[in-house]
């Protein structure tokens, strides 16, 4: 696979976004590096590596203390359009904060601890703190209420704005491992157990996709749209459910066959061959990995994939790269 000419297409983008929305711009940076440095041979080299932090670190620290001295992170509510605004902001900083955590993990330790802690921080408001009143700021049954209020109100919402947030909340589910467990000693203790951070993401994921239409127009939209199908399709460790995934193959693998946007069909290829990458991964047991050919569902509890799938999967990704030429 010609990983450089995917990784050209990646900078690209980047820089015809940079009219729209410096943000995207900045994260197709961030990815192109994360997914793709380690294949083109990148990744040790001091150059990429400052011309890197020298793209992306003056976005996020911008975007870091913009958040610090705003007034969102205390908002307590808002309504109409002034809301609309405020979630897809707040959906944005999240997700590129979140890459921009991972990519600068080993690059600066303490810079990536700061710009999480924002991200967390902007995701607690928009699932907690901006529904709680205060004589239940301390109570568990505020914070489930709180999400389920949350969820309310998505009719409010554009649909640029749900998916900026179903982007932002699959940036989490990935980035903060931190609680993965079913249980807790609470729960072990016989004592009510709070909603983990990684389940009320899985529950807000699980609301937002049954809202997307995926036929938004328009650059910063459909850009979301692929940078949500990058995200889920591109992981590893098969942190989306299997309702998820299959939405964002259908959308993405038709939308790249049928027209000749660079970055959609870069994205595709990638996901095709991550599909490859963990049917090889996958062991003796039942694997959970959903395989995908020609945007059927061959079976989450199939062991491996036959070798006419395989085949499938791999003329669809020569057919794809034929457009990238």
């Amino acid at each position: 696979m010609n990983y450089e000419k995917i990784d050209d297409v990646f900078i690209k983008n980047a820089k015809l976004l940079d009219g729209d929305m410096e943000e995207l711009c900045t994260i197709f940076r961030l990815y192109a590096y994360e997914l793709l440095a380690d294949k083109t041979g990148r990744s040790d080299d001091i150059g990429e590596i400052r011309k890197l932090v020298e793209t992306t670190s003056p976005v996020l620290e911008k975007l870091y203390q913009g958040y610090e001295s705003s007034e969102l992170n205390t908002l307590k509510d808002t309504n109409g359009k002034a809301y609309d605004e405020t979630v897809f902001d707040l959906s944005v900083l999240i997700a590129v904060m979140c890459t921009g955590s991972r990519v600068y993990e080993n690059l600066d330790p303490v810079f990536s601890r700061d710009i999480m802690h924002a991200a967390l921080d902007a995701a607690h408001f928009l699932m907690v703190r901006q529904f709680k009143d205060d004589d239940d700021e301390n109570s568990d049954s505020g914070e489930r209420s709180s999400v389920i209020r949350m969820s309310s109100r998505d009719d409010e919402l554009s649909e640029r704005t749900i998916a900026a947030m179903l982007w932002a909340f699959a940036e989490l589910l990935k980035t903060d491992k931190d609680i993965r467990n079913a249980y807790d000693h609470s729960l072990m203790a016989g004592m009510p157990q709070k909603m983990s951070r990684q389940k009320r993401y899985k529950l807000r994921v699980s609301d937002l996709i049954k809202r997307i239409s995926f036929d938004l127009s328009g650059n910063v939209e459909s850009s979301i749209l692929i940078l949500l199908s990058l995200v889920v399709l591109s992981d590893t460790e098969e942190t989306f459910s299997d309702e998820v995934r299959t939405k964002l193959y259908e959308f993405l693998y038709k939308k790249a066959d049928e027209s000749d946007d660079e970055m959609t069909t870069a994205v595709a290829v990638l996901a095709l061959q991550n599909e490859l990458d963990m049917d090889e991964k996958a062991n003796g047991g039942a694997s959970e990995l959903i395989k995908v050919v020609e945007y059927n569902v061959i079976g989450a509890g199939k062991k491996k994939m036959t070798e006419e799938e395989k085949t499938a999967v791999k003329e669809h990704i020569k057919r794809l790269e034929a457009k990238l030429q």
